[in-house]
């Protein structure tokens, strides 16, 4: 599937802010600059700093022009404004993953999980279980329940690699949103068992339903992780007040 103009200056604009070329509290090139140093129009440019937006690495500042906001972060800090796969954080933040799948098993919906998820009850599903090593160290488990009529032929050769480089790259479905939910819950015996818990006995589970652009829920994901230097970026933006307040 071919990439979008603007997803890859997206990408390029990443990569600069990321590595520090354009520095914390600089201003990006102009919308006519890039545009011409991309070769496309001003509205492809803006498409992609709205990414770059959503992902809290710069600010629009009216009359001012785009302000890089990002400072680079521990290196086990990962989004929870944007969607990005693991592989994708890992390379972002320079840092060795290994993914090892624990179980893949095929199944329904039940009530539970729709009520949790927003997946339709009885839906036939994919579900997978993850370790992630990260620099050698186990400190995530997750679980994801796929559909199958959306993302078939799930193998452990995939998993292990990467899903969403195949659910975007080979199924071409275009991942758009997720809902998230972040709380902190007790450990179980199988985090004490898989996860590096530094001596506490808690994770930090963050649940996900992911939606394709055509809003179809097609992923549930509940991913436990360690405790032990965790710490979600995310960027917020103030709500306008309701009249009144």
């Amino acid at each position: 599937m071919a990439q979008a103009k603007y997803d890859q200056i997206f990408q390029d604009l990443h990569e600069r802010i990321t590595s520090g070329y354009y520095g914390f509290l600089e201003y990006l090139p102009s919308e006519n600059a890039l545009a011409q140093e991309f070769d496309c129009t001003r509205n492809t440019v803006r498409k992609a700093i709205a990414l770059l937006v959503a992902q809290g690495l710069v600010q629009t500042m009216q009359g001012r022009g785009v302000q890089v906001i990002h400072r680079s972060r521990p290196a086990s800090t990962f989004t929870i404004g944007g969607i990005e796969s693991m592989s994708e954080a890992a390379s972002r933040l320079d840092i060795t993953l290994a993914t090892h799948m624990i179980s893949l098993e095929r199944t329904t919906v039940d009530p539970d999980l729709a009520a949790a998820s927003g997946l339709a009850q009885g839906a036939p599903i994919t579900v997978v279980e993850r370790l992630r090593l990260i620099d050698n160290v186990p400190l995530i488990r997750d679980r994801s329940c796929f559909l199958a009529e959306m993302v078939p032929g799930l193998s452990q050769q995939i998993v292990e690699a990467s899903v969403y480089r195949y659910i975007e790259g080979e199924l071409g479905i275009r991942v758009a949103t997720a809902s998230r939910e972040v709380r902190v819950d007790h450990a179980s015996p199988q985090d004490r068992q898989f996860l590096h818990l530094g001596g506490m006995d808690c994770v930090v589970v963050v649940a996900s339903t992911v939606f394709d652009s055509a809003g179809r829920p097609f992923e549930y994901t509940r991913s436990r992780h360690s405790p032990v230097d965790f710490t979600f970026q995310a960027t917020a933006h103030r709500l306008p007040l309701h009249h009144g307040q």
